[in-house]
């Protein structure tokens, strides 16, 4: 399966796990310092919009010490991010969410429109052949392929933070 296509499946995981909730689902929060569902996709959004930024970074001209596609891989992000969920860091302030959607629609379309910018680029540039790293500022350098297995196990721990967050409302 494709970077694509696990974009694709994950967006549609993703938005399956909200769309069905009322506004008051929505906003609810367990505590004044937890984020509500609508926050937590705000966030996801952002983490989006960042790795499109970071994706979107022109090769450099001249060679870099990587020569590898993936320092990290799928495999490894999914194992920091998903499966050992008790590791958390705070968001940065950039992608911190700040009541950017107003209800599911918002977040839906938002949602959709970097996916699929995400997705153009992917096709039209070929970033799974870049060894270029970017630093991101917890895990460190990673390639563009790195970036975008980060941005779907991302979005598979909130995933799971949407469904246990769910079980409280």
């Amino acid at each position: 399966m494709g970077l694509q296509e696990k974009i694709q499946n994950n967006t549609k995981e993703l938005l399956k796990s909200f769309n069905t909730l009322n506004q008051a689902e929505l906003v609810f929060k367990t505590s004044e310092k937890a984020w509500s569902v609508l926050e937590c996709v705000e966030h996801i959004f952002l983490i989006s919009e960042a790795v499109l930024k970071v994706i979107s970074t022109p090769a450099p001209v001249e060679k870099t010490e990587n020569s590898k596609t993936e320092l990290f891989g799928e495999e490894k992000l999914n194992m920091l991010l998903i499966t050992n969920r008790a590791f958390k860091v705070p968001a940065p302030d950039f992608v911190s969410p700040k009541g950017r959607f107003a209800d599911s629609t918002d977040a839906t379309q938002s949602i959709n429109i970097t996916i699929d910018k995400i997705i153009q680029h992917i096709n039209t540039n070929g970033i799974e052949q870049e060894t270029q790293t970017l630093k991101h500022p917890v895990l460190g350098a990673m390639t563009k392929t790195d970036w975008i297995h980060f941005m779907i196990a991302h979005t598979n721990r909130h995933i799971l933070q949407i469904e246990e967050l769910q079980k409280t409302i």
